[in-house]
């Protein structure tokens, strides 16, 4: 039985970041691990504010060469698979996470393409949310799926 990996951009930063908390852990987990790894294609837009944000701090040197790691990983040969985000799929799943659940409103996109693409990519196999926001974690494991 192979695990299938839906990680959050909280996750992917940490795994990135040597100085994010739980860097080796979630490097490990989601870039050197034998688990199959997909993300929303929202994870290149968040990623990229993130290392923004790190460049407008004392992080600059390091910038380029994270982003362009990223860039790689998420291409065909890297470990990471970006699912196309379907807004007619997505949208309705993530505004109903929001109505019922304290999330902010990218954590619940992340969860519905979570819920609906990635669940359907496992095919039975498991799915867990890989995340470091709490109230997203709390949501998925509502809905069923395991976190990390």
């Amino acid at each position: 039985m192979v695990t299938l990996l839906y990680a959050d951009t909280s996750a992917l930063v940490s795994a990135y970041f040597a100085d994010e908390d739980a860097h080796t852990e979630y490097r490990g987990l989601l870039l050197e691990g034998e688990s199959p790894v997909v993300t929303s294609e929202l994870t290149r837009i968040e990623f990229a504010s993130a290392v923004s944000a790190a460049q407008r701090g004392d992080r600059a040197a390091t910038i380029t060469r994270v982003l362009d790691r990223f860039d790689r990983d998420c291409g065909n040969e890297g470990p990471i698979a970006v699912l196309r985000m379907d807004p007619g799929v997505i949208v309705p799943r993530a505004r109903e996470l929001v109505l019922s659940h304290p999330m902010r409103t990218l954590d619940a996109m992340h969860l519905g393409a979570a819920l609906e693409q990635a669940a359907p990519l496992a095919a039975g196999d498991d799915l867990v949310m890989v995340t470091r926001d709490d109230r997203q974690a709390a949501a998925a494991r509502e809905r069923g799926l395991p976190v990390r």
